[in-house]
Order: C-alpha cells, then sequence, then structure tokens
C-alpha cells in the first residue's frame, strides 16, 4: 500500500558540501547546498541564481566543495538562512539576512586553495577544488552547474596508505527533508569496494543487478 504525498521538499538524503567562491571584492563566499552529484572526476551542482555562489562561480569559473563532518552541522545551520549578496534578493526577503563574514558566524578558518582563488574551510575534513565547464538553466532560476576537478585534499587521519578516504573513519553530514543527518552504521559493500572491514569475510553487494552503483 503506498500514499501520494507532496513533500515540501525533495531532499530524500543528499550530502552536503560548503561552496566557496571568490567575490568581485576578492573575498571568499560559503554557500551551504546539498544537491551535488558526481560521476567520475565531475560534479554536477545544483544551485540557484539568486544564490551570491552561483554568480561568483559563473564570473570565475572556480569552486571549492568543502565536504563537512558531523561536528559542523551547527555551524551550517548558523550560516544556512543568510546570504553573501549585499542586497537580500526580492524572493529571499524575509527568510534569509545578509551577510558579509560567514566566516566569522560559522566559527571556520579559511586557507590557501592550491589551484584557484577562493580559500577552503580547515574545519571540513575534505577539499575538492574545481573548475567550471558547463551550466544549464532548468526553471525559477534554478541551473544545473557541471565542474571538473582539480585537487583534492583530504585531512592526514582520513587517508589510507593507498592515498584513498578511509570510509570508517568518515563521518559526513547529510540533509534529509531539511534536516542533518550523520552517516549510518555499516550495512555492506558493494563487490567493488576497495576498502575491506575485519571479519566481515566476502563482502556482499549493496542494491541489485541494475548497475546504478557502478561510479
Amino acid at each position: 500500500m503506498f500514499s501520494t504525498i507532496t513533500p515540501g521538499a525533495h531532499y530524500f538524503g543528499s550530502l552536503v558540501a560548503l561552496l566557496t567562491t571568490e567575490n568581485p571584492d576578492g573575498s571568499t563566499n560559503i554557500t551551504p547546498m546539498s544537491s551535488a552529484w558526481s560521476l567520475g572526476d565531475h560534479f554536477v551542482l545544483g544551485l540557484s541564481s539568486l544564490h551570491q555562489g552561483f554568480a561568483n562561480l559563473i564570473r570565475t569559473g572556480e569552486v571549492v566543495l568543502n565536504l563537512p563532518d558531523e561536528a559542523m552541522a551547527g555551524s551550517i545551520e548558523r550560516i544556512a538562512m543568510t546570504t553573501g549578496s549585499p542586497e537580500v534578493p526580492r524572493e529571499k526577503a524575509g527568510m534569509y539576512r545578509s551577510e558579509p563574514d560567514k566566516w566569522s558566524l560559522a566559527g571556520w578558518t579559511p586557507m590557501p586553495s592550491e589551484t584557484m582563488a577562493p580559500q577552503r574551510i580547515s574545519e571540513a575534513p575534505v577539499h575538492i577544488e574545481a573548475g567550471l565547464e558547463n551550466a544549464w538553466p532548468l526553471d525559477e532560476g534554478l541551473h544545473a552547474v557541471q565542474v571538473r576537478v582539480r585537487r583534492v585534499h583530504a585531512r592526514h587521519d582520513l587517508v589510507l596508505d593507498s592515498g584513498r578516504v578511509d570510509v570508517a573513519a568518515w563521518s559526513p553530514v547529510f540533509y534529509t527533508f531539511r534536516h542533518y543527518f550523520g552517516q549510518g552504521r555499516h550495512l555492506g559493500e558493494n563487490r567493488r569496494a576497495e576498502q575491506r572491514f575485519p571479519g566481515r569475510g566476502r563482502p556482499r553487494a549493496v542494491g541489485g543487478g541494475a548497475g546504478i552503483l557502478r561510479p
């Protein structure tokens, strides 16, 4: 038995990313978002044209995806309803407020990137420097933005000898129906997983054979 519903949002469970982009005055803006999808060395970002981060990315062609961990959830929410635009867009009036210094509000520390101007968030365990490839308008001011990864940084304690991220130590933040969640308990592994957990024997596949877990 199923019910037909009309949810207020369609975030069934997406990874939170903090986009850092360069403002026209050379400062770095922070845009929390949860519509980021990866394939190979590309990311597709779902962004509104109302975001200062979108305008910055289109203008400069540069962005850093800072991936937070569970400890940063409260700080993310502190800046969630702020905009880096000097004037709050009419569509955001009453909900958002202009905040020129999101760094201080969140309590985060900037650090330089290696291949581009936007700074990285030092408290975030993973940083992905990426360059603009393409952008497509959708509807109601929404855009799909394609970027290509240039460089990836991960905190030392999360990196295995193989150079991969230790998925047992990594605790990303997910956004589900406007709620923040940490990574749940381990349920199994895809047969192509590079990391194995002791005592689990042969890993069982996650999902069916349709290939949706191919990336």
